[in-house]
């Protein structure tokens, strides 16, 4: 009988746990803990029984257990947009957390979005492991994408510094008793004060023009509608007019390219009229760019930074470009009193040396801005209602020693592609595009449009990928069409029809707008230099220089690379902005970090 009570009873116990594990699933189960505590305590307080020896040790404070577990999420896996960890560390400290907890609306699910958000905080100084004296704790090897192409532009800046330094130790600049005559050099040295009246023209422009965007972009964009054409139809007569003071080849040369500026003008015309529907999104765009940077303001001083270095390296390349066309040899004739300077053609191909690395290094430096601010951008963009926050200048040092370590190479191979390619490809026939597509395709599985399109640099700085590897995800988005070679300045717009198709309209009309000051700049100081180089500048006791184009094209560079530093502050800005979207609307987000980017770059209806 006491046996069939016995099971009786475990039946029940067996039916009441099958009936908490339904009812009262993950619920905590009494053990009888206390049982044995109570049990320890007794042994202790009798007389008779000695304390066991682990409880007589001494242990340090530091040493002593937590008094309860500190259960943790298993962590969620990360989107494939945030394959790698973030710039900066995440939050730990489960103090700071339940002090300050976060809003619902920094939280992925209060908005639907599938991503996780990340707590970033100032970094703290952990508690490092203990090891024996003799070894020490390997550090985390920083990954380098792209390695070998860093290298390779590393190796070519080495070869222009040693080629100057050969070439200034076997040339001599020449004296008042024996001129060159109209040479390269001679056009430059004389050039140098025109060069630096450009440079002062190009700084203050630029300041002024950002200034002006952050205030007032909306009465600025009109203001660019009316000057743009308007300057560069004066630009095309001026050129033109001049040209017919003479009859030497640069004056027919000067007066076919004179109808550049008015093809531009034109085709501006078309452009703005086309999209006059996306005018009001388009100013959005840039204003919307102006509260980021705003929010950012650690981005601005990058861009002081990044044109202090373009006009650093502009002045030391002019002295050393100028420096390289003394190299040639004299040739005396006896029927001529004045000797004739040749250049040799050696020197002529380190010429194209030195305007090639000149082009690269420029390229690096903004792409080295685009990565830079394209991260923090997305820091922005997923984070930025994160508690505790960083401060701006936190995320761009982390975001700048990424691009300058880990992105170094990447940036190098892009920039490369964009100097020799990118160009060729913007003014070659279909035809012949997809030729090389065709021969790259066999190195590279990706098309050549899409490595040489400068969204791909900030997709890659962004997911902390590749080129090849971005160019194949950023492919991906055809909303960005990023399958031909485009520019900015000539942006595709689709038929009035299909707008409904073409939601970046307004992205591409808002990079027109920040392109175009930097064009008509360029142009001006440009056909400027070339035309007061060529009627005004006195060499060998002769008005104007044949060599007045090299005069024109170095201006042209520098208007070029000096408005570029302060545009790429905005259009670093804009191009980061929209691959953030499109990253999250290809996972299926929808918008949800940002309903205002959602409504630009998408054409969703503003909530």
């Amino acid at each position: 009988e006491e046996e069939e009570a016995e099971e009786e009873g475990q039946g029940k116990m067996d039916d009441g746990d099958s009936v908490n594990g339904v009812r009262g699933k993950g619920r905590m189960v009494d053990i009888g803990l206390e049982s044995t505590l109570r049990e320890s305590v007794e042994a202790l307080e009798r007389d008779d029984s000695a304390p066991p020896d682990d409880i007589t040790v001494e242990r340090s404070l530091d040493d002593e257990p937590p008094a309860f577990q500190q259960f943790r999420r298993p962590p969620v896996s990360a989107p494939r947009f945030q394959k790698d960890p973030p710039l900066l560390p995440k939050e730990t400290d489960r103090e700071v957390a339940a002090e300050r907890p976060r809003p619902p609306s920094s939280d992925a699910s209060s908005v639907g979005a599938p991503h996780t958000q990340m707590r970033v905080v100032f970094p703290r100084l952990t508690k490092t492991p203990k090891v024996p004296p003799t070894i020490s704790s390997p550090a985390a090897q920083t990954p380098f994408h792209d390695q070998l192409w860093s290298w390779l532009y590393l190796i070519s800046l080495a070869s222009l510094l040693a080629s100057f330094f050969l070439v200034w130790l076997h040339t001599s600049t020449p004296t008042n008793d024996e001129p060159l005559g109209d040479t390269i050099y001679t056009t430059l040295q004389s050039s140098l004060h025109l060069l630096a009246v450009d440079t002062l023209v190009a700084i203050i422009v630029s300041l002024v023009w950002l200034a002006l965007l952050r205030s007032f972009a909306k009465p600025l964009v009109y203001g660019i509608l009316v000057a743009v054409p308007v300057t560069l139809v004066s630009f095309f007569l001026h050129p033109f007019i001049s040209s017919f003071k003479g009859n030497g080849v640069q004056d027919k040369v000067m007066r076919w390219l004179s109808f550049l500026p008015a093809v531009l003008a034109v085709l501006w015309t078309f452009t703005v009229i086309r999209g006059r529907h996306c005018l009001d999104k388009a100013i959005g765009i840039l204003q919307f760019a102006c509260r980021i940077l705003a929010a950012n303001p650690a981005l601005l001083a990058l861009g002081f930074a990044t044109l202090i270095g373009v006009v650093a390296w502009t002045w030391v390349w002019i002295s050393m470009f100028t420096r390289v066309f003394l190299g040639g040899h004299v040739i005396y004739n006896p029927k001529n009193p004045k000797n004739i300077f040749v250049i040799d053609v050696g020197t002529w191909w380190l010429g194209v040396f030195f305007v090639l690395m000149y082009l690269w290094t420029l390229a690096v430096g903004s792409g080295v801005q685009r990565a830079t601010t394209a991260a923090t951008v997305s820091q922005w963009y997923f984070h930025r209602l994160a508690i505790p926050s960083p401060t701006s200048s936190q995320v761009v040092r982390a975001a700048l020693s990424h691009a300058t370590t880990t992105l170094f190479g990447t940036i190098c191979f892009s920039t490369f592609l964009g100097v020799i390619i990118r160009l060729p490809l913007l003014v070659l026939p279909r035809s012949v595009v997809g030729v090389i597509n065709l021969f790259t395709y066999s190195f590279v599985p990706t098309p050549i449009a899409s490595l040489t399109n400068p969204l791909t640099l900030t997709y890659a700085a962004i997911h902390s990928q590749p080129l090849s590897a971005s160019a194949r995800g950023i492919s991906q988005m055809t909303f960005l069409s990023p399958s031909l070679p485009t520019t900015s300045l000539t942006p595709r717009f689709s038929p009035s029809r299909n707008r409904s198709a073409a939601p970046l309209l307004p992205y591409r009309l808002a990079k027109l707008f920040l392109h175009a000051t930097r064009a008509v700049m360029a142009f001006a100081l440009g056909f400027g230099g070339w035309v007061s180089t060529a009627r005004m500048l006195v060499v060998d006791g002769h008005k104007g220089s044949l060599y007045a184009y090299v005069v024109g094209l170095i201006a042209g560079a520098i208007g070029w690379a000096v408005l570029g530093a302060m545009e790429g502050v905005l259009a670093g800005v804009v191009d980061a902005g929209i691959v953030c979207w499109g990253s999250e609307s290809r996972e299926g987000g929808g918008g949800g970090y940002c309903l205002e980017a959602g409504w630009l770059f998408g054409g969703e209806t503003e909530r």
